[in-house]
């Protein structure tokens, strides 16, 4: 049975997830709708993509029957046992989008793009991760690695799982958490806030 996916946003990353998708077995991936905060937008989206519904807002996916600022910010995290991560992000500059992992072992480097790597060093070591076929005209670099995603959802589904064990939902929360103090802490504030 296909997961029937609605895709929430009509950005480019979301434009990206929607064409691998569409490079899927069918009888596994179907996206059946689409929401955007503009229903033309929303519209748009959906003709470009052949997705037989499209809604003016997210409410009104939810619904489907079908379908389950600052410009750059820098972050400091401590840990138990004393260990530290940062991170930086930009909306306005180019960054190196690269990770990497330092301790008493060696040093392991995540390459460019560091949301979908293809490239590790370990130790000096470098070690490549080919991604499968996937659509070519992906507005971001190695967009086909979210076919791995797909995947992996559909396989908890057919398991009966309500959460990955992979990355379990405590982990998203978790993670949910940091970066709501990180907008607290540099002032970004949403009209939600005061209700």
């Amino acid at each position: 049975m296909a997961v029937c996916w609605g895709i929430v946003a009509a950005g480019l990353i979301s434009s990206d997830f929607t064409a691998v998708l569409q490079t899927l077995p069918r009888s596994e991936h179907k996206v059946v709708a689409v929401a955007a905060r503009d229903l033309s937008r929303a519209k748009e989206f959906a003709q470009k993509h052949n997705i037989p519904k499209a809604y003016g807002s997210y409410e009104e996916l939810a619904k489907d029957p079908n379908v389950g600022v600052d410009d750059t910010v820098t972050v400091l995290l401590q840990y138990p046992g004393g260990v530290h991560g940062s991170f930086t992000c930009s909306i306005t500059a180019q960054l190196s989008n690269t990770a990497s992992v330092s301790g008493t072992k060696g040093m392991a480097q995540v390459l460019d793009p560091c949301w979908c790597p293809t490239k590790l060093v370990v130790k000096g070591e470098h070690k490549e991760f080919p991604l499968p076929p996937g659509p070519k005209d992906c507005n971001f670099v190695n967009g086909a690695g979210m076919s791995y995603e797909a995947k992996h959802v559909r396989d908890c589904l057919r398991k009966g799982l309500k959460e990955s064990p992979m990355i379990p939902l405590a982990e998203s929360e978790l993670l949910a958490d940091i970066l709501e103090e990180v907008r607290k802490a540099i002032g970004v504030t949403f009209p939600q806030d005061n209700c």
